[in-house]
């Protein structure tokens, strides 16, 4: 009866957890052997672990006690594998040691390697747990030997992880990069996003341990964008970023680092984390520090070590106290600097890298120095100079470098062969399609290049008129009918230049095709303008980007006709069209058109804002470069999309990564797009810019309108603020509405 009561609780804890049990439980009642009914208990065991870890034994006891029972332990290697996991959750770890060993008996004599691996390197993981570092490490170097002897891949793969991750608990930076860099190519190899997730943050914070914060900076941001597309770990995000903002604070680039502690702390707040909210309230006050506030930033500090203090944790506790050491030096409060930094010793644990203690030694000596305590100065100058002797290591210090180095070369080289192997795979027709395009660019190039050459003559020759009319007023009357026709001459370029840019743009009819209740606010500060909008349709993918290139008028023009065109090759012949893979084949395609690896050619370029509309399933898909999206939801606050802080071409890198949002549509939404004409327009009776808040807040009033409205207001709202002010710069302001 009591076996029945506990199954029954089991059951109902199976559908309290989800549905996705309840196939596990009904193979359970199916079962007509006894192997059938040992993998169904295996099964319930996998999927209660670390969820429910009482129902996860009781399944994983009723495993092992039918397989022993029927003398079928031999073959029962998952029970035990499970079991060994159990036990060490739960911290006991003799019977964690026994299981895993006879796991790895069980595994040997069926002779899967596969098993043994992950035997070996569980009896690894529990030697760790219980300090027993050289067991451990034996464990681990054993399974790797054995992975590398029989080519298993994914066994080489994590007890090389297991390896990189010992030695960098043991401060041997030089062996972990070793076992971290063979993971890498693995990871990619077996398309293990977990894996490469926890090689790329665990590499990051190596490259930084050796002052390569800017290829550890690209380490981060590769696990960040992994993690979000893969997991919906929230707490994997914030590692990520606050790494990554950690970084840009030590590349003194404050404002991303501040843009991603926010992002970290609004996780570690919603999660209450309060282990991840110390660093967090530490890194703002650090922050607050750089700006000179000092009382905000000794606040903040000292929250974050009542929260150290508060869960014991001597490593955050050492690096808080270091912390604010450093705020009373720059408050030249050297007393409590010296207090602080002894505080940090005192709670450093015993595998402090020795160039962490050097340091710390390095600054108190200088702050007794500073209070006149020039023996307790040198005393700890000797301290400071008896670890920077372990600390400079120069074999192995180059040792870092040649690895880093040849893993990077080995990148590059495999780069190279992929875009190698894929021009190959290129057939004649789509050479002949792009050959044609480029004629098809040359061609508009040409235009524009006659159109400069009429309008630059015509200027010349209105100034030699006007210095005529100046010499020699007897020739006023006939001088003026020059100046009027040369001005025509001019004004009918211009006239027939926007002819040709406007044939470039969608047309109307298209975009009611594409987007059925739109609306669009054009006003260019000239006849020609240097924003522009371009739109395409796939099937059930709606394409609409708005971009607004380097200055206005004819310069502007120019680059807007050039990144109209490129748009069109990128999507009609190169067949691209996911938001981030456009904006950066885009920005290459720029700065190959206009030379601009070269130091002595222009530096023009545009910032965009690019989506893909699923009409399937009303998601847009989103990415810019400078110039975000809007979304406009009735009853809510205007939602505001970053983009990435890059623009198109100019002095950005040939290579950017452009990051993609996903945003699922409601109806009666209003997607808002534009460029940062409107918000920067000059009026008002205090002659200053309308500023982005204003826009926002006008944005919010188009809820609910329809893109007539919609368009009526916008305009209505531009006059009035505008008045009898010049426009500032091409204005452009694209809405839909879903």
């Amino acid at each position: 009866m009591k076996q029945s009561l506990v199954l029954l609780s089991l059951i109902l804890s199976c559908y309290c957890q989800g549905q996705s049990s309840a196939p596990l439980f009904a193979k359970l009642k199916s079962a007509k052997s006894d192997t059938a009914l040992i993998n169904a208990y295996n099964d319930l065991t996998e999927f209660h672990i670390q969820v429910n870890n009482d129902s996860a034994a009781w399944y994983n006891k009723r495993s092992l006690a039918l397989s022993g029972q029927k003398q079928k332990d031999a073959f029962n290697f998952r029970g035990y594998f499970l079991n060994t996991e159990l036990e060490r959750i739960n911290k006991h770890y003799p019977e964690a040691l026994i299981s895993a060993q006879k796991a790895r008996q069980i595994a040997i004599q069926s002779k899967n390697v596969a098993h043994q691996v992950d035997a070996i390197n569980a009896s690894g993981n529990i030697f760790m747990d219980v300090k027993q570092g050289n067991e451990s490490l034996a464990n681990y170097l054993d399974a790797y030997n054995l992975s590398k002897s029989k080519n298993y891949r994914k066994g080489l793969m994590n007890s090389a992880t297991n390896l990189g991750i010992y030695y960098k608990a043991d401060n041997d930076i030089t062996n972990s990069l070793l076992y971290f860099l063979k993971v890498y190519p693995l990871t990619e190899e077996l398309k293990d996003t977990s894996a490469f997730f926890n090689c790329c943050i665990n590499l990051g914070s190596l490259y930084e341990r050796t002052n390569d914060h800017v290829k550890a900076l690209q380490l981060y941001k590769k696990a960040l964008a992994v993690s979000l597309v893969n997991t919906i770990d929230i707490n994997a995000w914030a590692i990520c970023y606050f790494k990554i903002g950690k970084v840009f604070s030590f590349l003194n680039q404050l404002d991303s680092a501040e843009y991603y502690l926010d992002k970290t702390m609004k996780i570690h707040l919603e999660r209450n984390d309060e282990i991840g909210l110390i660093f967090d309230y530490s890194f703002l006050g650090l922050m607050y520090l750089n700006e000179g506030e000092y009382a905000k930033a000794e606040a903040k500090y000292n929250t974050s070590l009542e929260l150290a203090l508060k869960h014991n944790d001597s490593i955050r506790i050492s690096s808080v106290h270091n912390s604010m050491a450093f705020m009373y030096v720059q408050k030249k409060d050297y007393l409590n600097a010296i207090k602080n930094f002894n505080d940090c010793l005192k709670y450093c644990p015993k595998k402090t890298p020795s160039e962490t203690l050097m340091k710390v030694y390095t600054n108190i000596a200088a702050s007794y120095k500073k209070q006149g305590m020039y023996k307790e100065a040198y005393e700890n100058s000797v301290m400071a100079k008896a670890w920077s002797d372990s600390t400079h290591n120069i074999k192995e210090t180059k040792k870092q470098t040649e690895m880093k180095l040849g893993f990077e070369f080995n990148q590059v080289q495999e780069k190279l062969k992929a875009e190698a192997d894929a021009k190959e795979l290129i057939n004649a027709g789509e050479r002949e399609r792009d050959r044609q395009q480029r004629n098809y660019l040359l061609g508009g190039l040409a235009l524009i290049s006659l159109f400069l050459v009429i309008a630059i003559r015509s200027y010349r020759a209105k100034q030699k008129a006007n210095q005529v009319l100046g010499r020699q007023k007897k020739q006023i009357e006939n001088q003026k009918k020059v100046v009027e026709m040369k001005n025509r001459e001019i004004s009918d370029s211009i006239n027939y230049a926007k002819r040709i840019q406007n044939s470039c743009l969608p047309e109307e009819h298209e975009l009611k095709k594409y987007f059925p209740d739109y609306a669009m606010f054009f006003r260019p500060k000239d006849v020609v303008s240097g924003d522009f909008f371009w739109a395409a349709q796939s099937g059930d993918k709606v394409l609409i980007a708005v971009a607004d290139c380097t200055g206005h008028g004819v310069p502007g023009a120019i680059t807007s006709m050039i990144g109209s065109i490129l748009l069109n090759e990128i999507f009609y012949v190169k067949k691209m069209q996911i938001p981030g893979e456009v904006l950066a084949e885009l920005n290459r395609l720029v700065k190959v058109t206009l030379k601009q690896q070269a130091e002595s050619l222009t530096r023009d370029g545009m910032d965009m804002a690019f989506c893909m509309w699923d009409k399937s399933t009303n998601q847009l898909h989103y990415a810019g470069a400078n110039r975000p999206v809007y979304i406009v939801r009735p009853g809510t606050e205007v939602v505001e999309h970053k983009p990435t802080k890059q623009s198109i071409g100019g002095y950005t890198s040939s290579v950017v990564s452009y990051e993609v949002h996903t945003i699922q549509l409601q109806k009666g939404d209003t997607v808002v797009l534009t460029s940062d004409g409107y918000p920067d327009q000059f009026g008002g009776e205090k002659e200053k810019k309308f500023t982005t808040r204003a826009f926002r807040a006008m944005l919010a009033e188009l809820a609910g309108l329809s893109s007539g409205e919609q368009e009526k207001l916008v305009e209505q709202r531009f006059e009035k603020w505008k008045g009898t002010f010049d426009q500032t710069d091409d204005v452009l302001v694209f809405t839909f509405n879903v």
